[in-house]
């Protein structure tokens, strides 16, 4: 049984995605689907489109942050409750995960594992699913990751999904933690000995209003001896990567001495690109140091737009590298919410098939 590669990752996108939801999973032997219940409508996508499959076993992650507004909290609710009637027929189980402890560290990962585990070690499942939509990436990461490692020693086939709009369809403002932290399960060998004197690449995403989040980041790191930040292009809003640049100007020219040419532009809307970017200028580090006795390491940092970080979380587990990054603690809401729950028709679908059969003949 093996797994994707960069040189054999099978994914599909757009309707070739939906058209394998329907046909592969929607006939799946017997599945195990992990999602989570959060306040993005497009989280109730593939499960609405699943509904009446026979075979599927439903598990909801619930993620309970220290701050949020109420209105946000109500509609999670109203989310649930949607799920719980539509779903009404099969296995349904709703489980909270807290996200950051009472002294303000980070236990998303941890916790959600801990709950994952429960349900990825039961017997039968021909197919696991890990709805990547409504995931913060502090609990997609380490349960794709554990995902991913089940399904090499069961032989079962892992697919993930997620679906996104290209607007908003309200506007929620972010709060984050004000320390960085290593991702659970992604922390390699950073923080030990063998990191002394190693030449730390850092390769972050760039988003709006992360500013402090990411500065917070680089002082964790110390001694960066490049920064190679990802910038979404091409774009929806063909200006997003310009106004990025301008928001960050100043770190990148005066805190990390970086120049237009360690920029790497990737697209919006797809995972892929972003993982065939970083794999190859991993790549090209570990060459160029090979003879040197120096020590080369990538940093991932994903702190941007969704499926760019998926294509982080690809590389993270193919190259087997450290990822750090700063948790959301709270959320609030400007303007108004939907008055109805509904599955909208997302903009972007995304499967990548992670483990499976599919992968037997793969000489990668």
């Amino acid at each position: 049984m093996k797994r994707f590669t960069l040189k054999n990752c099978i994914a599909h996108s757009g309707g070739d995605a939906v058209e394998f939801v329907k046909e592969h999973i929607f006939n799946a032997k017997k599945t195990l689907f992990i999602g989570t219940v959060g306040v993005d409508a497009n989280s109730l996508y593939y499960s609405s489109m699943l509904a009446s499959s026979p075979s599927i076993e439903y598990k909801f992650l619930i993620e309970k942050r220290p701050t949020l507004s109420p209105l946000l909290d109500a509609l999670g609710a109203a989310h649930k409750d949607f799920l719980s009637q539509k779903l009404a027929e099969h296995s349904v189980e709703f489980v909270e995960v807290k996200i950051v402890a009472d002294d303000g560290a980070t236990v998303a990962g941890r916790n959600a594992v801990r709950t994952a585990d429960q349900w990825l070690q039961q017997p039968g499942y021909s197919d696991i699913v890990i709805d990547t939509t409504g995931m913060s990436r502090g609990t997609c990461f380490p349960i794709v990751q554990q995902a991913v490692a089940v399904g090499l020693s069961k032989g079962v086939d892992v697919h993930l999904l997620i679906a996104s709009g290209n607007e908003p369809a309200f506007s929620i403002i972010s709060e984050s933690n004000d320390r960085a932290e290593w991702m659970h399960g992604f922390q390699e060998k950073m923080d030990s000995d063998k990191m002394d004197g190693a030449l730390k690449l850092w390769v972050p995403q760039l988003s709006e209003g992360k500013v402090q989040a990411t500065a917070a980041m680089y002082s964790k790191l110390d001694q960066v001896a490049e920064v190679c930040p990802v910038i979404p292009f091409p774009s929806h809003n063909p200006r997003r990567g310009d106004n990025i640049l301008f928001e960050y100007k100043d770190a990148i020219s005066a805190q990390w001495d970086s120049g237009l040419l360690n920029i790497i532009y990737a697209h919006e809307s797809n995972p892929l690109d972003v993982y065939r970017s970083v794999s190859a200028l991993h790549k090209i580090r570990e060459e160029v140091f090979s003879g040197t006795g120096e020590t080369p390491i990538t940093i991932l940092s994903p702190a941007g737009w969704r499926i760019g970080s998926l294509g982080m979380l690809l590389a993270s587990i193919d190259l087997k590298l450290p990822v750090l990054y700063v948790e959301t603690i709270g959320y609030t809401v400007h303007g108004t919410l939907p008055s109805k729950v509904t599955s909208p028709n997302p903009d972007h679908a995304w499967h990548v098939w992670l483990t499976g059969s599919v992968y037997e003949t793969s000489r990668s």
